[in-house]
């Protein structure tokens, strides 16, 4: 399970001499983010982004949408909004936001600086898994925008809830039974048509560049609700005429039409047993002729997990993001050519890209381990970079942000894994600070050479923070990441150990009689199974975490991930999952926990962590259990999260105490 809901935020501060730096406190942050296929206008003229900061007084957070001129970076306006898609000038531009009573698209006319309100997108919380985009994308003629939306919500007769479904739960609540469709509104303003009724679901929409056909994704199989075999449907909008353009046993996702209407780059899986929320299976890219016919791999031998595919104007080569060793960054592969090369790639994350319509720049979203997350521009045409914005000025002139070493470490059976430790604020020579272990969800997550406000923040408090990508992390290829199938907690565990050894074997100055561990969601579940394994952590934080595999089957939003992760049906596999659920091994923990999980996350229902509070507190381990109200897989209201973060560092400060002096 893929921890959700983790914003970076700001906390606007003034600016101090850098002898006067301090540790990070309650703010974080402001978030930056770049649309794919929106990042910038069809003549390369203009880049828009997204910035998000919290105001915790309010209790809110606000989404400020900016656009810039390129190559220069210069702000030329900036407004009130949230995410958005797709454009058809430099003078128009779509995007969604919830204001002054109305929830849905927006027109932006920059000439003008004013907004009007073009309809209503209303949405379910269903989960259609990952992948999934609930998007919408303007007509290359400028006169429609195709976008996902459910019918309007109707009150419900009774508070009777009786279901059919095996998917009967969405994210936080029950379905409601409305379906996910395709509708086409006019630019101008008018009444919006539904595309495409019936008993599915449809998503992640794309136009043609002739307007004429809009390709989507749609599981039409027999039960979607216990299978995840998604197709790509193309769509003639006068006619109605429907084409399915896949037809796999697995899934195919987030279609991204050639510029020159010839060819749809999709990403997809080969495996039929997968899971809706975190695959084994690495993604791939591949492109099909858009008039139908045999899809062809993009960059077969490059052995990383794709994402975020675009198209170069010219249509003969793709651009998509991937991991590598903890290296988020853009490649660039050449239709036809076995393999990628790198287009922006470093000791960095790039969170968000996008090409412009020449061809020219490619934007994009980059933090490091001790800087936050600014937008750049890169001049294909000699490879230079340029830094546009430069939102944290403040903060990093105030704020003593620590970077982090990466090292590697032998495992017991001598698989390599890579981690991170961040050393804390305020280091003195000679002194012993405490550390903590992280361990990331997933389990096909990883951590990486990006910025994270989590360890910064433990950083800040005194503590060394580790963390750590075992098997099962993406970014080492498709072996690497297929290490934790039917293991959950075997071998993953030894590389947590192995690399936490070499940690302290490589920091001497770190305490090993005060460690402390954490992780959410799959973090959590293995936070969960290091206490039953181990004494050697003083304390724990386990947040939406996993402690019964058996129990998790059958109330959590999918229950195909057991399926896929432990290649069966748990009826057949009992002893297996029960041999990996932490609370079959619970008896003699001495670990003192903390327990962070919102009431509403049916990703993990919060019934797991209680099953493993109950089981410590009966056996008299020190053990505390905070509900969050209204939260589903991760919290998000800024009041919950400042009380999640201050529990946190609370609880590592009872039993490890650090030293006076590092502490904020």
């Amino acid at each position: 399970m893929l921890a959700r809901g983790w914003m970076l935020t700001l906390l606007l501060v003034p600016t101090v001499a850098a002898a006067q730096k301090r540790p990070l406190r309650r703010g974080g942050p402001r978030t930056t983010g770049l649309d794919r296929r929106s990042g910038s206008s069809p003549d390369g003229s203009r880049v828009l982004y997204t910035t998000s900061r919290t105001d915790y007084a309010a209790v809110r957070r606000a989404s400020e949408i900016v656009v810039a001129g390129l190559p220069s970076g210069r702000v030329e306006q900036s407004w009130s909004g949230g995410a958005r898609s797709g454009r058809r000038t430099g003078s128009r531009w779509p995007y969604l936001a919830a204001k002054d009573g109305e929830t849905g698209i927006w027109i932006r006319d920059l000439g003008a600086k004013s907004d009007r309100f073009l309809v209503a997108t209303p949405q379910t919380d269903a989960w259609l898994g990952r992948g999934s985009a609930k998007n919408f994308a303007w007509s290359p003629d400028g006169r429609s925008i195709a976008f996902v939306a459910t019918t309007p919500a109707v009150e419900p007769a009774s508070d009777v809830m009786a279901f059919s479904r095996i998917m009967f739960k969405t994210r936080t609540g029950f379905t409601d039974g409305r379906r996910t469709h395709v509708w086409l509104v006019p630019s101008a303003g008018g009444e919006a048509r539904l595309l495409t009724p019936g008993d599915y679901d449809e998503h992640s929409v794309a136009w043609a560049p002739d307007s004429r056909r809009l390709a989507f994704v749609s599981d039409r199989s027999a039960d979607p609700d216990n299978s995840f075999s998604n197709d790509i449907f193309v769509l003639d909008v006068s006619s109605g005429a429907l084409t399915q353009l896949t037809r796999t046993a697995s899934a195919e996702f987030l279609p991204v039409w050639s510029p020159n209407g010839r060819w749809i780059a999709y990403e997809g899986w080969v495996r039929t047993q997968n899971t809706k929320d975190s695959p084994a299976e690495d993604t791939k890219a591949y492109v099909i002729p858009a008039e139908g016919g045999a899809p062809e791999r993009v960059a077969p031998q490059f052995d990383r997990r794709v994402s975020r595919l675009e198209w170069h104007p010219s249509s003969r080569y793709l651009y998509f993001a991937a991991a590598d060793q903890g290296r988020n960054g853009v490649y660039r592969a050449t239709i036809g050519q076995p393999n990628a090369e790198p287009a922006v790639v470093g000791e960095a994350q790039v969170q968000g890209y996008g090409v412009d319509g020449r061809g020219r720049y490619l934007a994009f979203v980059r933090s490091t381990t001790a800087r936050p997350a600014e937008l750049f521009v890169r001049d294909l045409n000699n490879g230079r970079d340029r830094q546009l914005t430069d939102l944290h000025a403040d903060l990093l002139a105030e704020v003593d942000f620590q970077d982090a070493e990466s090292f590697w470490a032998t495992s017991d059976d001598g698989v390599e894994v890579q981690g991170w430790v961040m050393k804390p604020v305020g280091m003195r020579p000679g002194a012993t600070y405490p550390a903590i272990l992280n361990i990331h969800g997933g389990p096909h997550g990883a951590f990486g050479f990006g910025f994270s406000d989590r360890v910064q923040r433990q950083a800040a408090a005194g503590y060394a923070a580790i963390y750590v990508n075992p098997r099962g992390s993406v970014g080492y290829g498709q072996t690497f990441s297929d290490g934790s199938l039917l293991n959950w907690g075997g071998g993953d565990y030894q590389d947590l150990m192995a690399a936490l050894d070499q940690a302290l074997a490589k920091n001497p100055w770190i305490d090993t009689t005060r460690l402390g561990v954490t992780g959410g969601s799959y973090g959590g579940f293995m936070t969960n199974w290091v206490i039953t394994q181990t004494d050697r952590f003083k304390a724990a934080v386990s947040s939406a975490s996993v402690s019964n595999l058996i129990s998790f089957y059958g109330t959590s939003l999918y229950t195909d991930l057991i399926e896929a992760e432990f290649r069966g049906m748990p009826w057949d596999n009992y002893p297996l999952l029960w041999q990996w659920s932490p609370l079959a091994h619970v008896e003699g923990v001495t670990t003192p926990t903390l327990f962070l999980h919102g009431e509403q996350d049916h990703d993990v229902p919060i019934t797991q962590a209680e099953e493993m509070y109950v089981a410590l507190r009966k056996q008299g381990v020190e053990a505390t259990l905070v509900r969050y109200p209204g939260e589903g897989h991760g919290v998000r209201r800024p009041d919950h999260v400042l009380d999640y973060n201050r529990r946190l560092i609370e609880w590592f400060d009872r039993y490890l105490a650090p030293r006076p002096a590092a502490t904020p």
